[in-house]
């Protein structure tokens, strides 16, 4: 991933921890699309809140089942 990818992820985390203290972290997969980790009760409150601030926004779970939003910009 490049630094301005880099810097966006850690823009995007900032901005979602101040609302939501149960982010752990966000994993950026490109320009446009980024994964949220937190606890399930943060992540529906996220969903909840900007299901219609983006292109998409899913749930889904990793290998070892730990639960994400994955989010198109």
């Amino acid at each position: 991933m490049d630094k301005s990818t880099d810097k966006l992820g850690v823009e995007i985390y900032n901005d979602l921890k101040k609302d939501y203290s149960g982010v752990e972290r966000i994993d950026m997969e490109n320009e446009t699309v980024f994964r949220i980790y937190a606890d399930d009760d943060t992540l529906w409150k996220i969903f909840e809140d900007m299901m219609n601030e983006f292109k998409s926004i899913e749930f889904d779970a990793g290998t070892s089942e730990t639960h994400f939003l994955r989010v198109i910009i």
